[in-house]
């Protein structure tokens, strides 16, 4: 098994690794509730991220780790948090 380290956001992108995000003001239970109340359809706290928008950004040797937390496209709130996801697999 072949080891890869994936710790800047080229190399993410070269490996086919994405990225979303998690708002935990828009993620709440008040939040929720708010919108029910108002009539509103409840709002997913998860958002996509855009690997190639964030490169032009912040640029190709950023690093993964210890990254500023991507804006929510909701709220606007910097209270995210990030995760990866793997590439999908392919069944031969």
């Amino acid at each position: 098994m072949e080891m890869v380290t994936i710790d800047t956001l080229g190399a993410m992108r070269r490996r086919g690794y994405g990225l979303f995000g998690w708002c935990t003001a828009c993620g709440s239970a008040s939040r929720y509730w708010a919108d029910v109340r108002a009539g509103r359809t409840p709002q997913r706290s998860i958002f996509d991220i855009d690997i190639a928008v964030l490169i032009r950004e912040r640029g190709e040797s950023s690093s993964v780790v210890g990254m500023v937390p991507a804006r929510c496209p909701r709220c606007g709130s910097l209270n995210t948090e990030t995760r990866i996801t793997a590439p999908a697999k392919v069944r031969q």
